[in-house]
């Protein structure tokens, strides 16, 4: 049976599955019970998660330029990535709200939370919206397009090890809005892989393995065996 085909875009567009995972099924059952033991750090790691994640949208300085510049550059600024820029600052301080909320008690956390929650889930449609019929329009080969303005923003960014590991171990804990925890789980790795240099994926490979659930890897290993070949080195 050959391996299903690789969608190099799927390692953005699968991300907003990650942070929707997180938003309705992680987040806002701790808010609405009140557990902010349990809360405060669902939430750090999901803000570091969601940090990489608006790095490889808008750029970082001196690295890649981002998806909302790389689609203004093949698409006449069709993209706006200002725009989009803009939102990310809103929802940056509106995260700070919540932040701030912990220290004020459950209360107050379930009122930033719900705020933040409306306003984040509506910036992710609109980046759908706008930037999925620009993504499917760029010109092949993909992968080299999003390795050198998306994956490259994210390692500069820092942190891109949690957001592997944080990525997968929702997927393969609640799936996405289409696809089984195998099925999702799937997508996001072999996209990651299709963007990674060889050295790259040989770093990235074990956080993504210790982050799955092993009855999950097992399942994507089955459809991708691929995964984990690795090429030979160099003699």
């Amino acid at each position: 049976m050959s391996e299903p085909e690789v969608s190099v875009p799927a390692v953005m567009r699968n991300y907003h599955e990650v942070l929707r995972n997180d938003l309705s099924k992680v987040l806002a059952p701790l808010a609405d019970a009140g557990e902010l033991a349990h809360f405060s750090p669902a939430w750090k790691a999901y803000t570091m998660a969601i940090a990489v994640h608006a790095a490889m949208e808008d750029g970082v300085e001196g690295a890649g330029g981002g998806s909302a510049a790389m689609l203004d550059h093949y698409f006449d600024g069709a993209a706006n990535a200002a725009m989009f820029q803009a939102e990310h600052v809103q929802e940056h301080a509106m995260q700070s709200a919540v932040t701030h909320a912990i220290g004020d008690g459950a209360a107050a956390v379930r009122s930033a939370f719900a705020a933040y929650r409306t306003v984040a889930e509506a910036h992710l449609l609109h980046e759908e919206d706008i930037m999925m019929p620009l993504v499917a329009r760029l010109p092949a080969p993909k992968a080299p397009l999003f390795a050198r303005w998306c994956l490259s923003a994210g390692i500069a960014h820092g942190g891109f090890d949690h957001f592997v590991a944080h990525g997968v171990q929702s997927l393969s804990t609640h799936g996405s809005g289409k696809n089984t925890p195998v099925g999702a789980t799937r997508v996001f790795v072999h996209s990651l892989k299709s963007v990674c240099t060889p050295a790259q994926w040989a770093h990235y490979l074990p956080v993504a393995r210790n982050a799955a659930r092993p009855e999950v890897w097992a399942g994507v290993l089955a459809e991708v065996p691929s995964l984990e070949a690795m090429p030979e080195a160099a003699g």
